[in-house]
């Protein structure tokens, strides 16, 4: 008895010092003098649940209770076991034994918390968090669980103050510092973000979600290479992290790199077959480079449940159409997504009209105006985020599924402009008020705010303060929204006449459009609107373009008289329009000639 208890105690120490096999040699020397010893089989549970062996920790914790029932660590192990098994319900019981023989057990109350999580009861959750903080104040993790969970519920702010308490308690806690960097970039403070998954780093240098999270904040900066270094690293620390290769494609994307983010892509997806995210941006990769067959076929993952982005707000009993004709019966086209795509493809509405019956167009209220003498429907309704529509059709489909409908490629785009025209009265009204004998350019220096990548592809308005000084250019804007304000604060040498005020819907903006020489934009509606009326139109694109604007080229195989202007470093506007500059002075140049 005396040398089992001595062959015990040194397991015990080689396992705490990390000498894991032999610890198991002991551990098992010690069951083959009394092979119902608690201690022993909890410890080699652990040692099997250390090594990812879950049934054969299961089996041998369980074992340990049966020969003590009351021991209230034995519980906690076995619920830690059941939940690295994906059995929560069956934790949370162990962890109520545990409680129950030890109230005061914060360890059981915070693991109580994490399988609460993994149900989805975040309430209950918060509350075993705040359990185990007030038996034990200086416990550190509970603080990164409760993080996690106001995360979850958008509570940002009390989360950063969750994690920096379980970084103070426990300043080597590499988890929580990182997740403190993940909250912090959530909410635009990216230096910050970068100190905390630095810090993370130094704590534990082999810590791969850390490296991509980095690399995360590294891409969205800009600083492409050494988001791509982070998340190579991560991948050479867990081969098997599916997350850092769909990381990894979105840095290749940004590059350039459409092959090489493909088969990154591909890999995440090969370990998460069903991984939605990976699918829709593997089909922006695929449509960047001009592969539309395998790009459209990807784009159908956009209305994944699991992808949570906003395109079209309803779902629908009645069959999605496939193409076919559909004589006699009624077809609802709606748009979805923003009004920029909306507007790239109305295009195709006159090529359905032929195949059948009634077409029934819903779409956002603001382009209504612009629609009301188009061919291609036969009804107009107003697309409401709030309700379905009730009028009665037989099959639907989005206007965004039209270019895999029919079999559009590159060679293929229905691309004859213009395919949206100005009303004629309200045309009149702008050309009596634009009537100079300057050259008139249209500006527009923002998109919607609400855009996930608007800070890249938005720029501030004296980016366009060069072309004012260009002898015979005047500058009208046609910028909405906040951004529209930037005109007010400009210099008075700078002249821009601001047109906002006076631009309700599409319908007045395509009418003062008609009455101008140019339109330069960044890539929002208004440069769309241009384009579908046939307009000459300069488009500004960041240095990783929207897949519709493809790599490289100055032209659109969606636009014909639209010229494309890109960056060609990250978030340098200047370069853009020194260019844009360059070749108005030169367009000015050979109109006067």
């Amino acid at each position: 008895m005396a040398d089992a208890s001595a062959m015990l105690e040194a397991a015990v120490q080689h396992h705490q010092t990390g000498c894991l096999e032999q610890a198991d040699m002991m551990y098992r020397q010690v069951l083959q003098e009394q092979p119902e010893n608690p201690v022993a089989l909890h410890s080699l549970g652990i040692l099997a649940y250390q090594r990812g062996q879950h049934d054969v920790a299961a089996n041998l914790v369980g074992r340990a209770i049966a020969s003590n029932a009351n021991v209230p660590q034995f519980h906690n192990t076995l619920g830690v076991i059941l939940e690295a098994q994906g059995r929560p319900a069956e934790a949370l019981d162990a962890y109520d034994r545990a409680v129950s023989l030890k109230p005061d057990y914060a360890e059981a109350y915070h693991n109580m918390a994490i399988a609460l999580q993994l149900q989805g009861r975040h309430t209950k959750a918060i509350q075993k968090c705040e359990m185990a903080m007030l038996i034990d104040p200086d416990y550190a993790e509970p603080y990164n669980t409760m993080g996690f969970e106001l995360q979850t519920q958008g509570r940002l702010d009390d989360a950063i103050g969750s994690y920096r308490k379980a970084t103070q308690l426990k300043p080597d806690y590499a988890e929580a510092y990182n997740h403190l960097g993940f909250v912090l970039n959530e909410l635009g403070r990216d230096d910050e973000a970068v100190e905390n998954f630095e810090q993370a780093l130094r704590i534990d240098p082999d810590y791969a979600e850390a490296y991509s999270n980095l690399g995360i904040v590294l891409k969205e900066r800009g600083r492409l290479a050494e988001a791509i270094a982070n998340y190579e690293q991560a991948i050479r620390l867990d081969p098997h992290f599916f997350e850092a290769y769909y990381n990894l494609g979105n840095g290749l994307t940004a590059q350039g790199r459409c092959d090489e983010a493909i088969e990154n892509y591909r890999r995440a997806i090969d370990m998460k077959p069903p991984y939605a995210q990976a699918h829709w941006n593997i089909s922006h990769a695929y449509l960047l480079k001009g592969d539309f067959e395998n790009g459209w076929r990807e784009y159908e993952w956009r209305r994944s449940d699991e992808l949570g982005i906003f395109t079209y707000p309803h779902r629908y009993r009645e069959p999605r159409w496939d193409g076919s004709d559909f004589a006699d019966k009624r077809l609802l086209v709606h748009c979805e997504q923003g009004l920029g795509d909306s507007i790239q493809f109305m295009r195709y509405l006159p090529m359905v009209k032929p195949r059948g019956g009634t077409v029934i167009f819903e779409a956002w209220k603001s382009l209504h105006g612009l629609l009301k003498d188009s061919e291609g429907f036969d009804e107009l309704l107003e697309l409401s985020i709030e309700r379905k529509t009730d009028v009665d059709f037989d099959l639907h489909i989005s206007l965004m599924d039209l270019p895999a409908v029919f079999g559009t490629t590159l060679e293929t785009i229905p691309a004859e402009v213009p395919y949206v025209a100005a009303d004629a009265q309200k045309v009149k009204y702008w050309r009596d008020r634009l009537e100079d004998a300057s050259f008139k350019v249209g500006v527009v220096w923002a998109g919607s705010p609400e855009h996930g990548n608007d800070h890249n592809r938005s720029c501030r308005l004296e980016s366009f303060a060069p072309l004012t000084a260009i002898d015979g250019v005047k500058l009208y804007g046609l910028q909405k929204g906040e951004a529209a304000k930037q005109v007010e604060r400009l210099p008075q040498a700078v002249a821009i006449e601001n047109l906002s005020e006076d631009l309700n819907d599409f319908a007045d903006t395509a009418a003062a459009v008609e009455n101008l020489d140019l339109v330069i934009s960044v890539d929002t509606a208004t440069a769309h609107l241009a384009g579908a009326m046939g307009k000459p139109t300069w488009t500004l694109l960041p240095f990783a373009p929207d897949w519709r604007w493809m790599l490289e080229r100055t032209d659109s195989p969606w636009y014909p008289t639209m010229r494309l202007f890109r960056q060609g470093e990250w978030g340098n506007w200047t370069c853009v329009l020194q260019d844009v500059s360059e070749q108005l002075h030169t367009l000015l140049g050979s109109r006067r000639a």
